[in-house]
């Protein structure tokens, strides 16, 4: 494969996958606006904080990708709703942690479900879907390595 094939291919493939990852986005935040009143980035980041238990905004923006005055406004949405708290870090007192509450951890399960759903949807007809999840896990990892300064 000559040079500007390669370039042409992996163009081709990072356009699908920017693609794929928008769809998939998308198709959660209308499901999960549906069913529970949650928008995209909400659901992302009950996903994030279940599994981390709690972070700091800064943490949370860069993990969602978006920047910290649109999460503190979902963080807000998410403490209105009964679903988020905002704690003083046990460590750096200067420092606010986002955390769920009982019902965020609920709800957190509920859009996990929504999400694999759609990823079994996403992946019909998709050989190896293990061996893709690897590959996409590897492609997140190169891409953070990126991010560093």
């Amino acid at each position: 494969m000559g040079s500007e094939e390669t370039t042409s291919s992996a163009l081709g493939l990072g356009r699908d996958l920017m693609l794929a990852g928008s769809r998939l986005r998308d198709a959660v935040g209308r499901r999960a606006q549906r069913e529970f009143g949650l928008t995209a980035l909400q659901s992302d980041m009950l996903l994030l904080l279940a599994l981390r238990g709690s972070m700091i905004s800064t943490e949370l923006a860069m993990a969602c990708g978006v920047n910290a005055s649109t999460v503190t406004h979902a963080v807000d949405a998410g403490i209105e709703r009964g679903l988020m708290v905002r704690e003083r870090n046990a460590e750096d007192r200067r420092l606010v942690d986002i955390a769920l509450t009982l019902a965020g951890k609920r709800m957190a399960e509920r859009v996990r479900a929504l999400v694999a759903d759609l990823a079994r949807t996403a992946l019909e007809g998709v050989d190896q879907p293990a061996v893709l999840a690897e590959s996409l896990a590897q492609v997140t990892r190169n891409l953070e390595k990126g991010q560093a300064p």
